[in-house]
C-alpha cells in the first residue's frame, strides 16, 4: 500500500509549513520551535522509529496498530497484509494517519489516503 503524497521535498516542506500555520496554539508552541523538514520526515520513515497506523473501522471506531513504513522516491509505502483489520478498514475507508515517533525527541504525523500496490515476490537461484 502507499500513501498519496507530493513527490518533491520542496512540496513536502510546503505541506509541513502550511500544516503548522493551521495548527492549534498549543501545537504551534510545541512544534514550531524546531519543525521537522521534509528530509527529516523521510529519514524517520526509513529508520526504526515507532510507527503507528490509525484507520477507521466500518462501525466508526478507531483502529491503531504498529506498522512497517518506508519512503522511496518521495512516496510513502505502508506494509499491509490482506488478512488484517487494517486492510479491511482501508478497503471501506481509505483515510489513514501515520505517526512516526523517535521517543520524545521527534514526532511526525502524516495523513493521507491509501492506494493498493500489487505485491510481488521473487526467487533466488
Amino acid at each position: 500500500m502507499f500513501l498519496e503524497t507530493e513527490t518533491s521535498l520542496s512540496s513536502l516542506d510546503s505541506i509541513i509549513k502550511n500544516s503548522l500555520s493551521k495548527a492549534s496554539t498549543h501545537t504551534k508552541e510545541v512544534y514550531s520551535q524546531n519543525p521537522l523538514t521534509a528530509s527529516e520526515v523521510i529519514e524517520m520513515a526509513n529508520s526504526r522509529v515507532l510507527t503507528l497506523a490509525a484507520t477507521v473501522r466500518p462501525d466508526g471506531r478507531p483502529h491503531l496498530s504498529p506498522t512497517d513504513f518506508v519512503a522511496v522516491d518521495g512516496i510513502f509505502y505502508l506494509g499491509v497484509d490482506e488478512a488484517t483489520a487494517r486492510y479491511r478498514n482501508l478497503r471501506e475507508n481509505p483515510a489513514i494517519t501515520i505517526m512516526l515517533a523517535d521517543g520524545s525527541k521527534r514526532q511526525a504525523i502524516l495523513e493521507g489516503k491509501f492506494q493498493p500496490v500489487k505485491a510481488f515476490t521473487w526467487k533466488t537461484k
